[in-house]
């Protein structure tokens, strides 16, 4: 039996212990996205599907005794499709620690955008162009990386409108010293005009390839390198333009033909790959309405020089965005892409709410 005394001293220490917590900055966040869409392939029957983009996440800050400000964050996974590994799994988007001062900025450890795909992703996959822009390169293994883990960055702090952003970390083979990226983005904002500039190089990435004629997974590795130029201009009218040139190449080595015949997937993927992208847009901002159009394309795959005939995509988009509140919209997409030689058609209603 516990005495009264001993239960009183257990309930001070734990109002204590919560107390020295209250001054903490921690916030709850989120979002809810959910949207109804219906695509179509090359004139097959309609698949229509919702999808789940909602997620939840926890950040903060700490002014330390002795250290800069700590800064925090533990972010879930879309909710997603109910087939997919890792859909709502708390910490899989970006989850990190750091610390920060006015004076010299950030300094994270942990997972999230790479400096280049921070740019990739926003503004230039947006409106619906990610099929392109995005993920739709097709350099064998890859050019880049979107979210990484094992990885540090330091964002600088604001200089008379430029910030820069650099980061290393492990690549897709951690165990492997060789197995590496380094990344760097810098951005100047001037009136209306904001510039983006992004790199990123990495060693060591392993490649895999199924290989239909030997029924087996071939493998190789790559050093990649991706770079992006790109722009925006807001004008105070409401009307906006965005832009982005993004090269892409991917060098091999290392092939294992998994008792395949000699060279077969030196045959399939060559020595070396390259492929450029492009993404255009404009905006229009009125009242509680946005319109927003956008168009990208890929350029046909090279293979030793040689063009891949087919692998040439393309999308345009056109959005209408409705803000029934200050943190929340709903609203209608349509595109039409050419990935792959095939034409598909979509379209989207959409309910996002911020919080």
């Amino acid at each position: 039996m516990f005495s009264k005394q001993r239960i009183a001293v257990s309930a001070i220490a734990v109002m204590a212990s919560f107390s020295a917590y209250a001054n903490d900055a921690i916030e709850l966040y989120g979002q809810v996205a959910i949207s109804a869409y219906s695509y179509a392939e090359d004139g097959k029957d309609t698949v229509n599907r919702i999808e789940n983009e909602s997620r939840i996440g926890f950040r903060g800050t700490k002014d330390m005794a002795r250290a800069p400000t700590l800064v925090w964050q533990i972010e879930g996974n879309n909710v997603g499709w109910s087939d997919n590994e890792g859909d709502g799994q708390l910490g899989l988007r970006d989850t990190y620690a750091g610390f920060t001062d006015d004076s010299w900025g950030l300094v994270k450890f942990g997972r999230f955008d790479t400096p280049l795909y921070r740019i990739i992703d926003w503004p230039y996959s947006n409106p619906g162009l990610g099929n392109v822009f995005d993920w739709g390169a097709d350099i064998d293994g890859g050019a880049n990386y979107s979210r990484q883990s094992d990885q540090i960055s330091w964002d600088s702090p604001n200089w008379a409108g430029f910030t820069m952003t650099l980061a290393a970390g492990r690549g897709n083979n951690p165990e492997d010293s060789d197995s590496n990226f380094y990344g760097a983005a810098a951005h100047y904002n001037t009136g209306p005009l904001l510039l983006h500039a992004g790199y990123e190089y990495g060693t060591g990435r392993v490649v895999e390839i199924e290989d239909a004629a030997s029924n087996s997974t071939l493998s190789a590795t790559s050093d990649y390198m991706t770079y992006l130029t790109g722009f925006e201009l807001n004008f105070d009218n409401g009307i906006g333009f965005f832009g982005a040139y993004k090269v892409m190449s991917a060098d091999y080595s290392d092939y294992d033909n998994a008792g395949a015949g000699a060279g077969t997937i030196e045959t399939l993927i060559g020595g070396k790959q390259d492929q450029t992208a492009y993404s255009v847009g404009a905006l229009y901002n009125v009242g509680y309405w946005q319109f927003k159009v956008g168009y990208a394309a890929n350029s046909d795959l090279e293979i030793d020089s040689k063009k891949v005939d087919g692998t040439a995509d393309n999308v345009i988009s056109g959005q209408t965005i409705y803000f029934i509140d200050n943190n929340a919209l709903i609203y209608l997409r349509l595109k039409a892409m050419e990935i792959n030689e095939s034409d598909i058609t979509e379209a989207r209603l959409g309910l996002e709410y911020y919080f």
